[in-house]
């Protein structure tokens, strides 16, 4: 802590825990206990409570105080729980008799200040804090706080009942027995030791010092909650158990689960709260082994009275890869019985769904019963042969006929109960038969219809397999069909009473988007080569219908994409697409619906990507789209296509041409923020990956960073400093495979002429197409110097010098603009735009200037000549800052210098300073141009700057130096200080 915070942490104590005064805003409070909280972290607490007496004295004050506010007294609670985390902090304020009286909450009922919800969650918060040792449990105990934590688990504040659930919790796993292996079923399902959970209960029971009495009474609260007739002690109970059994170990998660079994299959046959217990049962299911007990409630919950809930359940036990083959079977069978039932495509006639139809129960009765009578004919056949012994012997005669009762009664029994299990299957068939008339009631009924088929959709891509994935598609797909008002196929075996259905799925814009999102999905499923060509034309249908949804146009093209990359041969549905799609894509751009518009020319750009075609016309007539976001997706499609049409020979000259008129057009008058950042990225995009053949492209660079660098919307300078990263990483030496002549042309090809490195051939720089690395090197010209010599006698082909190659580099990046436009960025009002273009400075610096610890004499010639490019300042908003900048550093010597390299006029008296060895005027070797005053050097700029100390600002937050613990504390007392006039405004930061 800082010796300024703690000259002033002992003054706020005193205000706040003076009662006369109030703060006017909490927030300074809940400040207060974050820096508190990052403060104990480093040392669990000593040092604070060591070096600032003063909290453990506030803490006192205040809960000695029954007038105090209620939100001081809500903080003192949670800091003295933070304090206590500590064992020392525990020890300290137990000898002050601190803990004691602060959560005594009977003393707060008393004072009328429990009944403040901040007072209650502050108690809560503080006890929580505090569990982090054994001698904090034992407290709670001792103290008696377990009973009020149980009370305000159904309090009516949401926040606080929230919390006394999740401190419950905690204390239910505070303490827990070792582990103990579990027994494991040969279906996967885990049973849980049932003797262990029996000992562990008595132990819980007979030992109350041990910390096993807080246990014991939150699981009787637990179990009689879940017994309750209230809703909110009912609710609470399953929320509490949601929390607690993923973090429980054996044995105390068997005992548990035993102690509520009972209330939790009371609560399935009677339909209550199905979605808070479904959350109980699946929190447990994915969190650990599954236990055989809970996965029993699960299969219950799937032959819900509510075909809604059931098909909720069924979902979201799907996921999971431990669903045990039993319980997966039904969780099919509930999820695509809807789907089923109103396409009428047949997916539940599989082997092993028989059993969830009770089609295996019934033939496996039969096939009992068989047993059944067969055994007993056999039996009184050996009755009968034993009888004909009778008159042999008397006394085996008496005891034959005593058998012979036996077994008649025996027969008598058999005969009950093969009545008692044709009852049960009659049961069974006819509780099947009101399922499905349940079922069928809620499909013909629209909202819960809409529900069913959405869950049952949404989940058909996770129970696919190599048999059944072709029937799900062509369910899906006659879904589908269905939304768009096509009857079920005549072959379908649909169920009777599904018309209605039927009839309200019509134009359902919900279950609509869920076949899309399934069949996307389902396009990597092994049945999806043989449904390709039947949900492609769906999809076009879909397409076609003039009421079709925006979002479901959306969803449909993504589908469509996906299903594209489905055959092995995209050429086989290029008929399909010239013929049907294309069509109805024109339609689409002209869409009244600036979003249909949107997401067409957004899939143009990807369809013409995915099928190397081209749309170009379609794409620059969207230009002129009168809404922002059709015009910057027209842009965005414009980058994937107009390469396409190079690569097929095409003639785009004129057409690039044209389009490129229009973007920067677009740029520069546009006064929308989105297609301005979409035209950069266009730029971007095009130089990464794709040639040229516009003869401007050098101009069009130049444009676009003077244009997008001044822009008012701070991405689209964000994006133009990207294309000036870009343009130094090809422009600069050390990116290049090899300065050598062995790398290949830059963007892979030898023809056309690159965006990038297009410049007029009798500029000193251009670049013939054979040479490897276009900007770092140097063509000789009749009017200015080499910068490289070859020996006369050498006939093979002559390198260029790195440095040499360093001086084209830079000299080529300053004449494109990009150390303009690196330097409004710096300069720049937004902080990410300056911490970028900081960023690339930096990177410029450490590339192509030579070190600041060389002085003159030690420079090298090759050094000094790099250091000697210059560029323009003059016009720019920062001229005066750098000026200011280079005079600080150089002092006069900066004008003086500057004069005597050609600003004014030659003066004879200094030949040898202004002449190189030709007697030349003294030039700068990259550009051929005089310095003269308003341009200045490239490296002395970027050295005079002072980047390192800029990043280190810029990278701190705009609120730096308010956010500050001693800014906050500061605050505190001048919103006391009533000697001010005027109001006083805190700084919430």
């Amino acid at each position: 802590m800082d010796s300024e915070c703690l000259v002033l942490l002992p003054r706020v104590c005193a205000v706040l825990a003076d009662p006369r005064q109030s703060l006017p805003d909490d927030t300074s409070l809940e400040k207060l206990l974050d820096w508190f909280t990052g403060l104990t972290k480093e040392d669990h607490g000593l040092a604070l409570l060591e070096s600032c007496p003063c909290l453990v004295d506030y803490i006192s004050t205040v809960c000695l105080d029954k007038t105090t506010d209620p939100s001081m007294l809500s903080f003192s609670l949670k800091l003295s729980g933070m304090l206590a985390a500590s064992q020392h902090g525990f020890n300290l304020l137990q000898d002050r008799s601190i803990l004691g009286v602060a959560y005594d909450s009977e003393r707060w009922q008393v004072a009328g200040l429990w009944e403040d919800p901040s007072v209650r969650i502050g108690w809560i918060h503080g006890l929580s804090n505090m569990m982090r040792h054994t001698q904090a449990f034992h407290f709670l105990d001792q103290a008696g706080l377990t009973k009020p934590l149980l009370q305000l688990q159904t309090d009516p504040s949401l926040f606080v009942a929230s919390a006394a659930n999740h401190l419950l919790a905690r204390l239910l796993t505070f303490h827990q027995p070792a582990t103990t292996s579990h027994t494991t079923q040969g279906n996967g399902l885990t049973v849980p030791p049932n003797k262990e959970e029996v000992e562990l209960d008595v132990t819980m029971e007979t030992s109350p010092g041990s910390g096993c009495s807080i246990t014991m009474e939150i699981l009787k609260h637990l179990e009689s909650s879940l017994e309750s007739d209230s809703h909110t002690q009912v609710l609470q109970g399953l929320r509490l158990l949601a929390l607690t059994l993923p973090e429980l170990e054996a044995p105390l998660r068997g005992s548990v689960i035993r102690r509520v079994l009972g209330p939790l299959d009371g609560l399935v046959r009677e339909g209550r709260r199905a979605a808070a217990l479904m959350a109980v049962l699946l929190a447990t299911y994915r969190s650990g082994p599954c236990d055989s007990r809970l996965v029993s409630l699960m299969a219950s919950m799937l032959n819900s009275q509510n075909p809604s809930d059931a098909a909720l359940c069924a979902a979201a036990t799907l996921h999971p890869e431990t669903c045990p083959p039993g319980l997966r079977q039904k969780v099919v069978a509930v999820l695509l019985r809807p789907l089923q039932m109103v396409t009428g495509v047949t997916l539940l006639d599989w082997p092993n769904d028989r059993h969830t139809d009770g089609q295996t129960d019934h033939r496996h009765t039969d096939g009992q019963t068989d047993h059944k009578h067969t055994d007993q004919q056999t039996d009184l056949r050996h009755t009968d042969g034993q009888t004909d012994h009778r008159h042999t012997d008397q006394q085996t005669d008496h005891r034959q006929t005593d058998e012979d009762h036996r077994q008649t009664d025996e027969d008598h029994r058999q005969t009950d109960e093969d009545h008692r299990q044709t009852d049960t299957d009659q049961d069974r068939q006819t509780e099947c038969r009101s399922s499905l008339s349940l079922l069928l009631d809620h499909l013909n009924h629209k909202p819960s219809c809409v529900s069913l088929l959405c869950v049952s959709v949404s989940s058909a891509p996770y129970i696919t397999d190599m048999d059944s994935s072709a029937s799900v598609i062509l369910a899906v797909v006659s879904l589908l069909r269905i939304c768009n008002g096509h009857s079920p196929s005549p072959e379908s075996k649909a169920a009777i009473g599904c018309s209605k259905a039927s009839t309200n799925l019509i134009g359902c814009s919900k279950v609509q988007r869920c076949c899309l999102d399934s069949l996307a999905s389902l396009s990597t499923c092994p049945g999806a080569v043989e449904r390709m060509v039947e949900v492609f034309h769906v999809l076009v249908q879909n397409l076609q219908n003039p009421d079709s949804d925006p979002t479901v146009l959306q969803k449909n093209y993504q589908a469509m994409l996906r299903w594209l990359s489905v055959s092995a041969e995209p050429n086989s549905l290029t008929d399909l697409v010239t013929e049907d799609l294309l069509p109805v894509l024109k339609k689409r751009v002209c869409d009244v619906r600036w979003e249909v518009r949107d997401s067409t020319l957004e899939f143009l750009g990807q369809l013409c990507e995915a099928l190397s075609c081209t749309v170009t016309p379609i794409l620059l007539e969207a230009l002129c789209d009168q809404e922002s976001y059709v015009r910057a997706s027209a842009i965005s499609a414009l980058a994937r296509t107009l390469p396409l049409s190079d690569q097929q020979g095409e003639p785009g000259n004129r057409t690039q041409e044209q389009t490129l008129g229009q973007l920067l057009d677009i740029l520069s008058q546009d006064s929308e923020g989105f297609p301005r950042r979409a035209v950069v990225q266009f730029f971007i995009s095009w130089l990464k990956t794709h040639p040229s053949s516009s003869s401007s492209s050098s101009s069009s660079l130049c444009s676009v960073l003077s244009l997008g660098s001044t822009d008012l919307d701070w991405e689209v300078k964000v994006h133009t400093l990207e294309l000036v990263e870009l343009l130094m990483e090809e422009t600069l030496p050390g990116h290049q495979e090899s300065e050598l002549g062995s790398a290949p042309p830059p963007y892979g090809g030898s023809g056309g002429t690159n965006l990038l490195t297009h410049t007029d051939l009798t500029h000193p720089y251009a670049v013939t197409p054979s040479q490897p690395s276009p900007l770092l090197t140097h063509t000789p010209s009749e009017t200015h110097t080499p910068l490289t010599h070859t020996h006369p006698t050498h006939t093979t082909p002559t390198h260029t010098h790195p440095t040499t190659s360093v001086v084209c580099g830079l000299s080529r990046l300053v004449e494109l603009g990009v150390v303009t436009a690196l330097l409004n960025g710096l300069f720049d009002c937004d902080r990410p735009v300056a911490l970028k273009a900081c960023s690339l400075l930096l990177r410029l610096r450490d590339a192509v200037c030579p070190s600041r610890s060389l002085g003159k004499g030690a420079m090298t010639t090759d050094d000094t000549t790099v250091a000697k490019v210059t560029f323009d300042l003059r016009g720019q908003v920062w001229e005066r800052e750098v000026t200011r900048k280079l005079q600080e550093k150089r002092g006069s010597d900066w004008v003086k210098e500057s004069r005597e390299v050609g600003c004014d006029r030659p003066n004879k008296n200094r030949d040898s300073d202004r002449t190189d060895g030709a007697g030349s005027e003294a030039c700068d070797r990259s550009t051929g141009k005089s310095v003269c005053e308003g341009s200045a050097r490239v490296c002395e700029v970027l050295w005079s700057l002072g980047l390192e100390e800029r990043q280190s600002v810029l990278s701190q937050s705009s609120d730096h130096v308010q956010n500050s613990p001693l800014s906050l504390l500061e605050d505190i007392l001048n919103a006391i200080d009533t000697s001010h006039t005027d109001k006083v405004i805190v700084d919430c930061y």
